[in-house]
């Protein structure tokens, strides 16, 4: 009699932990982790850009009406990214004053970002050091950056704060599901106004009152896509919708810390990041 409930209980076990790990299975992509950074700034380390088309003299810095520059639509097209953010009449007229008083980006002088990005500015980094890793626990999915910023995506079933206990921060307040291999993000509570001087979604003047949807899923074994969904009840007309894609980073084995001392060791050269051993102690 006792082996027999020994066998049941053996047989109960070997059933939980299949009907656990094909509830993992469905429920996250492990493929999803590992370094990933964007088509883009792929692209400017191996030179698929045409910088110097782009930089000609002869190409006016900016548009009359504020939109992009020579520089900036060279950058872009390589992977249709840009697009206008969608306000509404006011904030239209807003960003076009605002974006005439801002320098166009030269891709000849990226640097590394030596402040926090904040989101969405880090998922859409074309500098040359801007990948990024994935780490998925049990609890929440993790976004981990050079610059030590962390996005945490709580995927165990808890919800936004309160409104009593939730204030707007630069990455803002995000959970998610598994659909499957695709991570869905929730993200609210992201603090209002741009981020850095780009036509993307970072540059967007968004208010803290923005709500982000993002469905995170393979391409195929070395392609990462975000499929982002903005809504800005205050500022735009509709909601904006941008999908921004990621390349596996095979060369390095590891995330490489930003270094923004006076003594860089991890300079950026000719638009590549490059590292440097420090000189031996004296």
């Amino acid at each position: 009699m006792i082996r027999r409930v020994e066998q049941v209980l053996a047989v109960l076990a070997i059933g939980i932990g299949l009907s656990v790990a094909h509830a993992q299975s469905r429920h996250s992509s492990p493929g999803v982790t590992g370094l990933w950074e964007t088509e883009t700034s792929v692209a400017l380390s191996n030179g698929e850009i045409d910088q110097a088309a782009a930089t000609a003299p002869a190409a006016p810095a900016r548009a009359s009406d504020g939109g992009p520059s020579p520089v900036e639509l060279e950058l872009f097209k390589h992977i249709k990214l840009w697009q206008a953010p969608p306000y509404n009449a006011e904030w239209q007229h807003k960003s076009q004053e605002a974006s005439k008083r801002i320098a166009p980006a030269d891709p000849t002088q990226l640097s590394r970002h030596c402040t926090p990005q904040g989101f969405p500015a880090v998922m859409e980094s074309f500098s040359p050091d801007g990948m990024f890793q994935v780490v998925i626990t049990r609890a929440e999915t993790l976004f981990l950056f050079p610059d030590g910023e962390v996005r945490q995506i709580y995927t165990d079933g808890r919800k936004h704060p309160e409104r009593d206990d939730l204030w707007p921060t630069l990455t803002g307040d995000s959970i998610g599901h598994w659909v499957g291999a695709t991570l869905v993000i929730d993200t609210i509570a992201r603090s209002a106004g741009p981020i850095t001087p780009l036509p993307i979604p970072s540059m967007a003047n968004l208010s803290d009152q923005a709500h982000f949807t993002e469905r995170v899923r393979l391409i195929d074994a070395s392609t990462l896509q975000d499929d982002m969904t903005i809504d800005d009840p205050q500022r735009f007309s509709h909601p904006w919708q941008v999908s921004v894609r990621y390349k596996r980073v095979t060369d390095v084995d590891r995330l490489i810390p930003t270094n923004c001392s006076e003594n860089d060791r991890d300079a950026i050269v000719n638009g590549k990041a490059t590292i440097t051993a420090e000189p031996a102690a004296k």
